[in-house]
């Protein structure tokens, strides 16, 4: 690869990844904003976790629609257009009354941000070649991570100096301002076959791979971004974090997964897909054993990092394989892991809501790094190469 076409590949990446950035920042800066929330509406941190999954649902299962639709009409476009729905929708939850208008909000917000991610993952699998393909994914997916992390720590100073409807005003002028931005991406041409959607999903999730890393990626989820829902509320309720400093510890997030995206094409290479996923999931279970064992924040800072390095080494090498599935419409592909991976955490984040309010923070971080052993062992006796 010649440096001119690594100049593109990484200009590319940096315009995606800045959309996606605020996608995942949207998305996570409710989550150390738990507390904030639930005081101004006058209800408990479990009552408030429903905020999350009224995101992480629609988020989940509108991105194939989106994979689809970007395959038929451009991916530039339909980026162009759910970026400006996404701000509209975050600008609602701001004025949001009560927790079920921010709920309702959030639901709206998640239908358009679902195709972020995915859409721009496409476009990168169209764009790079094959054998270089993970290392930009990673790039791009650390970038995007990066915004989960930093919105966490946004999050923090907002809920604790002015008010968390403030931090949605602030990334919703952030995704106008993204829409300008993404006019600078190249044009692409839709394709011109006009398969149907449910025949088309049907083909690509009973694919033999799609058998094995569309599962994978529901169980990544449910299991990760279900334990990672939790963690700001942890902090702030167990060891006696503001919300400034919960926000400072779980911005590591972003910064491991940054860290861990710049390396996890070459360790890929090195020692293969399979164990780059589990490699992922036991830097996972380091984490939900370090809240289990020990309530400091100390440990809630290394379980942090740790997770961000295990969620990145994992949903990257799936999203890469993705692209093998169907060739010629990668959009499609892409989408149903962001349904396994956001549908999935809506669905550990409701089911998490429901452990806290009946055995609290230790039943909860059990559960999870129960499921995380079983993770590995399953994924162990895979193959998928």
């Amino acid at each position: 690869m010649n440096n001119k076409c690594a100049v593109e590949y990484t200009k590319l990446v940096w315009l995606l990844g800045f959309a996606g950035f605020i996608s995942a920042a949207d998305n996570w800066v409710v989550s150390p904003t738990l507390p904030a929330i639930a005081a101004g509406f006058g209800v408990s941190i479990a009552q408030v976790g429903i905020v999350l999954t009224s995101y992480m649902i629609p988020y989940g299962i509108m991105q194939p629609v989106y994979g689809f639709l970007s395959d038929r009409w451009g991916k530039t476009r339909i980026l162009q257009w759910i970026v400006a729905g996404l701000a509209l929708g975050t600008i609602g939850c701001s004025i949001a009354a009560s927790l079920w208008m921010l709920c309702l909000w959030r639901i709206i917000t998640g239908f358009f941000a679902a195709g972020v991610i995915a859409v721009s993952l496409a476009l990168i699998g169209d764009t790079v070649p094959l054998l270089e393909r993970q290392k930009y994914v990673g790039r791009f997916m650390g970038i995007v991570f990066l915004g989960q992390g930093l919105s966490v720590g946004l999050g923090g100073v907002f809920a604790n100096f002015i008010s968390w409807r403030v931090a949605f005003i602030f990334f919703a002028i952030l995704a106008f301002c993204t829409v300008g931005f993404l006019r600078k991406l190249p044009k692409d041409s839709p394709k011109s076959s006009h398969c149907n959607f449910f025949l088309e999903t049907k083909r690509v999730t009973l694919s033999p791979k799609g058998l094995v890393i569309f599962p994978l990626a529901l169980a990544t989820g449910f299991l990760l971004l279900g334990l990672y829902s939790y963690l700001g509320a942890f902090l702030h309720e167990i060891t006696g974090l503001d919300f400034l400093q919960v926000g400072l510890i779980v911005m590591f997030y972003g910064f491991a997964c940054l860290a861990a995206g710049s390396q996890v094409g070459k360790l890929a290479q090195k020692i293969g897909s399979q164990k780059t996923i589990i490699l992922g999931a036991f830097l996972s279970l380091i984490t939900a054993f370090l809240l289990t064992t020990f309530p400091y924040w100390q440990a809630g800072l290394l379980a942090t990092i740790s997770l961000g390095m295990g969620y990145i080494f994992i949903q990257s090498t799936l999203a890469t394989i993705a692209f093998d599935i169907a060739s010629e419409n990668k959009g499609l592909p892409s989408a149903l892991i962001g349904l396994g991976l956001f549908g999935g955490g809506g669905l550990g984040t409701a089911l998490g809501s429901l452990l806290l309010s009946l055995g609290g923070y230790q039943t909860l971080w059990l559960f999870f790094g129960s499921g995380i052993i079983l993770f590995i062992f399953i994924t162990a006796k895979l193959h998928f190469e």
